[in-house]
Order: C-alpha cells, then sequence, then structure tokens
C-alpha cells in the first residue's frame, strides 16, 4: 500500500502538488485531472522516480524518498511495472526480446512463461517481429506483457490509451483491469470514460486533491523490508550483449570498424612510421653524396684560403700555407667511439707489389689517397702488419675482393724525403684485410664521370711508421681521415678540434645543411605523427560518445526494469570485449590489405608479427576508453529526463 503524506511540489517557484495526502491499496486506482493539474508528477513521485519533493510517501511503509540504488533495483524489477504513453519499447529487439528485457535480473529467463504471456494477450504470432514494425495498440500489449513478466506488485501506468484508438484504448483498459484483481494498478488519466463504478478515483486540480473517492486511512501498517537488489550473472549479460549487438548490426559494424581504424592511426603514430618515412627520405638524400661526405681530413698544413693550391712537388699534398702538429691524434680518434675508423694518408710512388711470386706495378696518380667505402674485409689495426688495397689493383690481379684477403704480400716503392730533397726506396711484408673503394666522381657537359686512383693503400700505424723510418723521416706527424658514424658525430668532432686549435677538412657546411634540414623534417613528422594520434583518440571517443548517447534512451529502458550501474557495467564489459574480438580478428584476416595501404603511403609494412601484436594491446587499451565512455554516459542517465513522458 502506498501512502502520500502531506506531498508538495513546486516548478519555477509555483505549486505543481501542494499538501497531497492519500493512500492507495490494491485495485484498479485513477488519478484523475486536466493538463497541468500534477497528476503525472505525482505518478513519478509514487514511484520513486522523482525525489525532489516535500512530504513523505511510502510503499509498505518504506520511505520512497532517498532510496538507493539496490533498493531502486529490487523495486523496479520485482515491485513495480511502467506502462507508459509513449510504450517506451527497445524498438531494434523483437517482441519476445522485449518482454524477456527484466528476466535478464533473474535467475532464469522463463521464455515459456513470455510465450505464454504473449498468447494471452493475443501477440503470439508476433513474437519474432520487430517492434518498430508494430501498430500503437500492438506496442502496448507488448509493454504490459514485458511488466507483467516482473511478477509485479503494483502496475503503474501514464496516460496508457491516449495514444490509442477507442478500440485500442478499450482493450488495454480490460487488460489493466483483469490485473487489477490480484494486484494494485494505478492509472494516469484525463478520461472520464475509463471509469467504472467500483474504480479508486483521486482528481487533482492546479495541484491540489479536490476528490479522493475511496480512501484507505484506516490500513494497516506494514512494517518495511529490506529491498536486496537483483543479481545479474556473466552468462545474462554476455546474452543480452549479443541481443543487442544481433539486433543492432549497423552499430556493432561502426563500433568495430572504427576501433580498427583508429588502432591502425595508433600503430602508425607508435611505430614511428611517419617519422620513419622522413628518416628514410633524409638517409636516401644522405646516400646520394656517398659514402665519403662524413670524412674529416687532417693535414700537417691547411690549404690556402681558396682551397685552390697546386700540389707540392712529390708531396701529392695541399700547398701549406700553416703548419699543424697532428700528432698522435689519429690514435686517440681512432678510440672515440664515435668515429667507425681512421685512415693514414701517406703517398707513395713507384710502387711494385710481389703476390704469390708475381711483381705488378701500380701507377701513379700524384694524389692523395681515396678512400670511398669498404668493400670487403676491414680496415688495418694498429700495429698488425695490414694494408687495404684498392679495388682496382685487386681486379688487374683477376681475383675477387674476397680472395685477395689474408694474402701476404710484399709492398715495396719510394717516399720522398723534403728535409733530404730525395726519393727513397722502402719496402715491407703485410697481410692484405680488406678491400676499398677508391673511385673519384666528377661531371663534365652535364654528364657524370668517375676514375680510380690506383695507388691509394692504406696501412696500419705502425707499418707506415716503419717505411717512413726506412726513407728517414723520424716524425709522427702524419696526415690521416677519420670516417665519423653519423653526421651528427661529425659535427661534433669537428666542433672539438676547433676548440683544440685544429683545422680539419671536410664538407661540413653540406652536413650541417642536411642535419637543419633533417631536424625540420623530424619536427614536421612529429607533429603529422602528433596530429594522427589525436586524430585516432578523437574518432574513437567522439563515435563511442555519440553512440552512447543515443544509446541513452535504452540505458533508461533498462533502469525501469531494474537495471543499475553494475548491471549495465557487465552489459557493457560484454559489448566491448566482443567489439574489440572482432576488431582484433579484423586486424588479422586485413593484415595484409593493410601492410599493403601502409607500404603506399610510408613505404613501411606496418604489420610485422610485431606490428600486430602491438596492433592487439593498443585494441585492449582502447576497449578501457570505450568502456569508461560508455560507463559515463549511463551513470549519467536520468529516467524522467531521458523518457519524458506526459505532462505535469
Amino acid at each position: 500500500m502506498f501512502r502520500i503524506s502531506d506531498v508538495s511540489k513546486k516548478y519555477n517557484g509555483e505549486f505543481v502538488l501542494n499538501n497531497i495526502s492519500f493512500t492507495i491499496a490494491k485495485g484498479l486506482n485513477f488519478i484523475f485531472g486536466a493538463s497541468g493539474s500534477g497528476k503525472t508528477t505525482l505518478l513519478k513521485i509514487i514511484s520513486g522516480l522523482d525525489q525532489e519533493f516535500e512530504g513523505e510517501v511510502t510503499y509498505e511503509g518504506k520511505p520512497v524518498k532517498g532510496l538507493q540504488p539496490n533498493e531502486k533495483s529490487y523495486l523496479y524489477n520485482n515491485v513495480f511495472g511502467f506502462v507508459w504513453q509513449d510504450f517506451h519499447l527497445l524498438e531494434e529487439l523483437t517482441v519476445l526480446e522485449n518482454v524477456l528485457l527484466p528476466t535478464y535480473l533473474k535467475s532464469k529467463q522463463h521464455v515459456n512463461q513470455a510465450k505464454q504471456l504473449l498468447k494471452d494477450l493475443k501477440l503470439s504470432g508476433l513474437s519474432g517481429k520487430q517492434v518498430k514494425y508494430l501498430s500503437g495498440g500492438q506496442k502496448q500489449r507488448v509493454a504490459i506483457a514485458r511488466e507483467l513478466m516482473k511478477k509485479p506488485k503494483v502496475i503503474i501506468a501514464d496516460e496508457p490509451t491516449s495514444a490509442l484508438d477507442e478500440e485500442t484504448a478499450k482493450i488495454t483498459m480490460n487488460i489493466l483491469r483483469t490485473i487489477s484483481q490480484y494486484t494494485t494498478v494505478i492509472v494516469v488519466t484525463h478520461d472520464v470514460s475509463l471509469f467504472r463504478e467500483k474504480d479508486h478515483i483521486y482528481e487533482l486540480d492546479k495541484g491540489e486533491l479536490i476528490h479522493a473517492e475511496h480512501n484507505h486511512d484506516n490500513a494497516a501498517v506494514i512494517e518495511p523490508k529490506d529491498f536486496v537488489a537483483p543479481v545479474m550473472t556473466l552468462g545474462q549479460a554476455f546474452k543480452m550483449a549479443v541481443t543487442h549487438m544481433k539486433r543492432n548490426k549497423g552499430r556493432f559494424g561502426v563500433s568495430v570498424l572504427t576501433m580498427l581504424i583508429a588502432s591502425v592511426l595508433l600503430l602508425t603514430t607508435i611505430s614511428g612510421v611517419v617519422g620513419n618515412q622522413s628518416q628514410n627520405a633524409f638517409d636516401d638524400l644522405f646516400k646520394t653524396y656517398g659514402d665519403s661526405l662524413l670524412d674529416i681530413e687532417l693535414y700537417k698544413g691547411f690549404t690556402n684560403s681558396d682551397g685552390s693550391g697546386k700540389s707540392s712537388g712529390n708531396s701529392g699534398g695541399p700547398d701549406v700555407t700553416v703548419d699543424q702538429n697532428i700528432s698522435g691524434l689519429s690514435d686517440k680518434l681512432n678510440n672515440d667511439p664515435r668515429v667507425e675508423f681512421t685512415a693514414l694518408l701517406y703517398p707513395f710512388r713507384d710502387i711494385v707489389i710481389n703476390v704469390d711470386g708475381q711483381e705488378h706495378a701500380v701507377e701513379s696518380s700524384n694524389s692523395m689517397p681515396k678512400f670511398n667505402k669498404l668493400l670487403a674485409g676491414k680496415m688495418p689495426a694498429n700495429n698488425a702488419q695490414e694494408v687495404a688495397v684498392p679495388e682496382n689493383f685487386v681486379q688487374n690481379l683477376g681475383l675477387a675482393n674476397e680472395d685477395i684477403i689474408n694474402k701476404k704480400i710484399t709492398f715495396s716503392a719510394t717516399i720522398y724525403n723534403q728535409n733530404t730533397g730525395e726519393n727513397v726506396n722502402v719496402s715491407t711484408s703485410v697481410t692484405v684485410v680488406g678491400v676499398i673503394d677508391t673511385k673519384v666522381v666528377y661531371e663534365k657537359d652535364g654528364k657524370p664521370f668517375d676514375y680510380s686512383i690506383k695507388d691509394s693503400f692504406f696501412f696500419d700505424t705502425a707499418t707506415l711508421q716503419e717505411l717512413r723510418k726506412q726513407a728517414g723521416i723520424l716524425d709522427n706527424n702524419i696526415n690521416f681521415l677519420i670516417r665519423p658514424k653519423t653526421p651528427a658525430d661529425m659535427i661534433s668532432i669537428k666542433d672539438e678540434l676547433f676548440k683544440q686549435g685544429i683545422v680539419p677538412s671536410g664538407r661540413f657546411t653540406v652536413v650541417e645543411d642536411l642535419l637543419k634540414l633533417n631536424k625540420q623534417a623530424n619536427e614536421q613528422s612529429g607533429s603529422a605523427g602528433r596530429v594522427v594520434g589525436m586524430l585516432a583518440f578523437v574518432l574513437l571517443i567522439a563515435l563511442t560518445l555519440v553512440t552512447a548517447l543515443l544509446r541513452k534512451r535504452e540505458y533508461a529502458i533498462c533502469m525501469t526494469s531494474g537495471f543499475i550501474n553494475r548491471h549495465l557495467n557487465k552489459v557493457s564489459f560484454m559489448e566491448v570485449w566482443i567489439e574489440a574480438l572482432c576488431a582484433i580478428l579484423l586486424l588479422f584476416v586485413c593484415s595484409p590489405l593493410i601492410s599493403m595501404l601502409t607500404q603506399s603511403l610510408f613505404s613501411v609494412s606496418l604489420l610485422s608479427s610485431r606490428m600486430l601484436l602491438t596492433g592487439v594491446a593498443i585494441i585492449i587499451f582502447m576497449t578501457a576508453i570505450v568502456f569508461g565512455v560508455k560507463a559515463i554516459v549511463y551513470g549519467t542517465t536520468k529516467i524522467t529526463a531521458t523518457l519524458k513522458s506526459g505532462e505535469r
């Protein structure tokens, strides 16, 4: 039994209900009044949907004001059944699926009971039909059947016949009258033609109770009992999630595709594909200059300012205008972790090499030794009696580069001693450990040409010092070059040498310009990567939010059947994981196509095994975001605001 005591409610400073008091018991009860009389507001207060009022309303001795979510869940799933003017059915679901909605919070769904109810209400032939295709009268009977599945003690009906034609309205009222024989039925209406002699009628006018034909003030007071919220199993949650996805395939498909697209976009950001593309472009540009672009050459003296000096006699070196001491610097730089290797630059003339008992003369170029790149083997190690030879020499022997590695040769040549002005014969026995490219590339008349410097032999420090000692040259101030590992290493070494007062030679301006260009490209690609990542999150959150907001009515309808946040959490958890699993499956199935797309856009195969696993991790991460967005939406859904029905 309901007991309404001194209930008042104001809207915008005006009384909608003013000091209303009466009781409602078993049977058919009409709350009657014109539009704006406050009858719908009173109905919401009685059912606990509206908690903002003055006075007190109790059901079986339990105050409805201040009901906790658990208590509302019990009442709306087991005690109160709602029949609305606008039906409030889930349009995409079938008749049977709508009727079974409250039973997801029960231990069993009792499908046979639902089918029997539909048969009693002459709806059995429509059980598999989607509600959106039904007439108004059919929808109202489906709504009544759904509420009867709760086995309620109270049916609360808000203008249940106002949207129906006369014949359908009569059928609906006959059903409610039948139900009122064993339960409490409360009907809000403005239609006096619905009344019968034994009905309980409560009339409102401008918020005041002006007529109470039947009252129950002397009814016994029932001790209130605890309302315990129903439990939803994971199995029921899964079943409900699958049902909703099956009936909303478009929404489900959009969610899966959104998750897939967002994961691929995020994968391009996290994997650095955009940045790698920029770096690859830089590397390709760098390669056009050749490996020797990074070389730093250090001479005993540097050339004149215009760099156009002629060769100095037999030395083969540049015109020296200023002397500088670079003794021991090659050994120091050779141990620098930024340096790939060092090579001593020393010219020889009249070279004759004995290989396997045969002598081979080498043409003199009168140039400093040239080093582009190592083609086979390694560079000589200090104090190891080793040499790296030019590829042209190996070809003249009729050997492959790998065939000459580890061969013992006798090297004979002349060295010019500047102190005595004589060419001195020197010789040594060494092991060939490397083959090098000594090509010089130049352009003439717009066409590229190249030639090899045939007398470019590179010895280890100890061997070269021994040859110079044979020529009577005792200092260790030897020209050399170093090959830094990266452009940044080249510039940092150059800066350090300048600070030490040593002037290096190299294509520093070109490298610095390339580094600036690469930095700008990296900054732009980094910004692009951030934009792509942000786009992925915006896409995911926006579409999830829009979808969830469109489902607010669905959430509110579920709430009138007793669903609270923890029940919806379970259903939503199942939904997002089904979507995630489908997105992961789609990621694997479509990986060849996606890989082709990323290859064409970024020149990178995005979906390697490692990338696929990363993509799976991203989808799992996004699942948490989707779940959170949905939880926020249904957690802030208010039944009265979402299911606006009737007037005040």
